[in-house]
């Protein structure tokens, strides 16, 4: 691979923005670290530098400190290939950062949760991204990528129809940044939509509902959290989609309680003000960063149920460490685009833009997923 410095991820100096870095850096991958604050994006690199230790010296990173509009970024954007965005709420923030992409002939990533966002840029972007032959890639994170790559092994088999998605993770611990995110995802009224016969229907947001596991005996509580992007991706495939996450049962009650918080204190609010009301419940309940996570604390699975009308199929993915893991996803889908092995272009999912398979035999042996199926 050229040493060219061909990625930029912008919002460096966040949570994500460290494990993107991170990742890129125990590839060899040199990039732009970019954002608002040098002080802060500075201190990052000197954590990713710690955190890697004697294999510090891999990181090859440049700092810009730059304003957050589309013209101010143009510049920075013309010099690379790809952008990876990390700066959400992502419906109230990134329009210029996907608008400067295209218009620099950019690749365009983010690590979005945001089911609302996927769909609008998905309309407005990904004819003109796909003209260009530039992948136009949002929620490439665990939320909502890991669910679609272990669909895709249920659809192997082209009768199904229908599928049933729940994401569990052992002591989930949002970020800052997620909190505000899932936040204005989860408090929509109108969102978080589910597929049923080829139709969006919205989720209640402020329920949970109990869900079973394969591998344990407790039912746990589970929440539609924003509704996912997978109803997104496979509305035009499929005839039924659901998606429920289980994030912990330490973080359910505090979530349908900051709800119904939000939903006492909407009505007669416009969109701006819903958004502040999010962002202050936001920062009421926010507790600072998180550690980094760890595989054998921040475990995770992934089950997708299949049906069709004479079938069933079952796909049981496990996926530890969701926030790393997103980290990894970023600085793969970047190399693989450096690299060539793009396989399709516009507003993709990373599931069809490398291949699913692909990306489970990749992950597996990094450690992070079990085995594809026999």
């Amino acid at each position: 691979m050229s040493n060219s410095r061909n990625i930029v991820v912008y919002g460096g100096s966040g949570y994500t923005g460290k494990l993107i870095g991170e990742a890129l850096a125990h590839r060899r991958i040199p990039f732009y670290f970019a954002g608002r604050n040098a002080d802060k994006l500075k201190k990052n690199l000197d954590i990713i530098r710690e955190r890697m230790g004697a294999d510090a010296w891999k990181l090859d990173a440049e700092v810009v400190a730059v304003e957050h509009d589309k013209a101010a970024v143009l510049p920075l954007f013309r010099k690379a290939k790809v952008v990876i965005n990390v700066v959400g709420p992502f419906m109230q923030l990134a329009w210029p950062i996907v608008e400067a992409s295209l218009e620099a002939g950019c690749h365009y990533i983010d690590t979005t949760g945001e089911q609302d966002w996927t769909k609008a840029i998905g309309e407005k972007y990904g004819a003109p991204f796909a003209a260009r032959q530039l992948l136009l890639a949002p929620a490439t994170s665990f939320m909502w990528s890991a669910g679609a790559i272990a669909a895709e092994v249920v659809l192997e088999d082209p009768e199904i129809d229908t599928l049933d998605i729940l994401y569990q993770v052992d002591n989930g611990l949002p970020s800052e940044a997620s909190t505000k995110s899932f936040l204005r995802m989860v408090c929509s009224e109108t969102a978080q939509y589910y597929v049923e016969q080829n139709e969006f229907k919205a989720w209640p947001n402020d329920k949970a509902y109990l869900v079973t596991l394969p591998y344990r005996n407790q039912l746990v509580h589970a929440h539609p959290w924003g509704g996912a992007c997978e109803p997104i991706w496979f509305k035009d495939r499929l005839r039924n989609i659901k998606v429920l996450t289980a994030i912990g049962e330490h973080l359910i009650d505090g979530v349908i309680t900051a709800i119904k918080a939000f939903n006492e204190k909407a009505p007669g609010l416009d969109q701006a003000g819903k958004e502040a009301l999010t962002n202050a419940i936001g920062d009421q309940i926010n507790t600072g960063e998180p550690p980094k996570d760890d595989p054998d604390v921040q475990r995770g699975v992934i089950v997708v149920h299949g049906q069709s009308r004479t079938k069933t199929r079952t796909y049981v993915m496990n996926l530890s460490a969701a926030y790393t893991w997103t980290g990894e996803i970023c600085a793969e889908s970047a190399e693989r685009i450096l690299n060539g092995q793009l396989k399709a272009v516009g507003f993709q999912p990373v599931s069809r833009a490398f291949g699913h398979r692909e990306l489970i035999r990749k992950f597996n042996a990094m450690g992070y997923t079990s085995a594809l199926p026999d």
